[in-house]
């Protein structure tokens, strides 16, 4: 069964994988283990956040494709992935900078979905959340590399504290 909500998510991962093997080409020695502990990692807090629900139902557990993914479990996964491949800070502050731009393509897919339609400033909650990551995503393009971890960390974190309510 196709799902537009997986092309879109996979055209996200896609883009921010070839900008950044554009910037760092090693980045392609990392990129599967990111990509397959960050899968792993947001099911993974998915399912805790919802334990009660799959404690009921664990033979879903595994059932990715019916939704249940973790931006916060997909980045902690991805964090381990780069450490297991052996990446250094080079590589985390081009894969940092790039981050903002998938996450804001991916966020098209919850419009797909109707998911997240509460709205912000007349805009639905995904919508102004894919805004704010473009901004982060130019903010991230233009900073020094030494900066590019932290500003990820603290403008991430603040999208996320300031829409959230709004969720």
């Amino acid at each position: 069964m196709f799902h537009l909500y997986g092309l879109i998510i996979g055209i996200a991962i896609v883009v921010g994988w070839s900008l950044a093997e554009r910037i760092d080409s090693r980045i392609g020695r990392v990129a599967p283990w990111i990509l397959g502990l960050g899968i792993v990692g947001a099911r993974i807090y998915h399912v805790l956040d919802l334990w009660e629900y799959y404690m009921i139902n664990p033979s879903q557990i595994l059932m990715v494709w019916r939704g249940g993914l973790s931006i916060w479990g997909g980045l902690i996964g991805g964090l381990i992935g780069w450490k297991a491949a052996r990446g250094d800070v080079k590589m985390l502050s081009t894969i940092v900078m790039v981050l903002p731009l998938s996450q804001a393509i991916g966020r098209l897919a919850n419009a797909v979905n109707g998911e997240f339609t509460n709205m912000v400033l007349g805009i639905p909650w995904w919508g102004m959340e894919a805004i704010l990551d473009l901004l982060l995503f130019g903010i991230l393009w233009v900073a020094p590399r030494r900066f590019k971890v932290v500003l990820y960390m603290v403008g991430y974190g603040l999208i996320r504290l300031v829409l959230n309510p709004y969720r």
